[in-house]
């Protein structure tokens, strides 16, 4: 859920308003690692918009999403850290680092079975620039559980603009990406879908470690 400023969200929860194209992995178990690399975009043609890809896992109830995000925010591209969660609604987001189009990105998030937390590690590996480490506790749900872990997202977020005001390469590749379960390495149960139908944004599964998402750029 990328947030720029706090927005009302009463009985909310991913996936969210606002996303397009997506794709989706499950597995049974708990998420205890997970990585992905993708290049950044080509800088749109008309600025002005906010929007990212992104990939994260989120809590088995779909309340509770740590992400590493790669935003467009309206002259240039950024990434950092976030956590966000719908009930009681709270957003944290780690310091930014600017990155430039065709930067290979690398983000991880990370299981600490020490303190029961997530950690982000969000790198460019073409410039060495590093957000992170970013360590977020897991959150109990209302009967007093810890909350679990289970699912892996990668998405297209922010409807609201003209496809041209979105990268003229028209799609990012998600790719190396590992996905670890239970601490051994798994291939997730795959699936797409769409929640805001804008540009024809789509989600497709290339092969077991490369997700796609396209769109329209006119």
């Amino acid at each position: 859920m990328l947030l720029v400023t706090f927005l009302s969200a009463a009985f909310g929860q991913d996936p969210a308003s606002g996303w397009m194209g997506y794709a989706v992995g499950t597995y049974p178990g708990i998420i205890t690692y997970i990585e992905a690399k993708w290049t950044v975009g080509q800088n749109p043609t008309v600025g002005g918009a906010f929007f990212s890809p992104w990939f994260g896992i989120e809590a088995s109830d779909n309340l509770n999403l740590i992400q590493p995000v790669n935003p467009w925010v309206g002259d240039s591209w950024e990434i950092y850290n976030e956590y966000y969660q719908w009930v009681p609604e709270y957003n944290q987001n780690s310091d930014s680092a600017t990155v430039s189009p065709g930067d290979v990105l690398f983000g991880s998030v990370t299981y600490n079975p020490s303190d029961n937390s997530y950690t982000m590690v969000h790198t460019d590996l073409t410039t060495g620039q590093t957000v992170g480490p970013t360590t977020i506790s897991i959150q109990q749900a209302d009967n007093g559980a810890y909350k679990n872990y289970t699912i892996a997202y990668f998405v297209m977020e922010k409807s609201e603009w003209d496809c041209n005001q979105y990268p003229p390469d028209g799609k990012v590749v998600f790719y190396d990406i590992k996905v670890e379960y239970d601490g051994k390495q798994v291939t997730p149960n795959w699936s797409t879908g769409i929640v805001d139908d804008n540009c024809n944004c789509r989600a497709s599964v290339l092969s077991p470690t490369s997700i796609q998402i396209t769109w329209n750029t006119n």
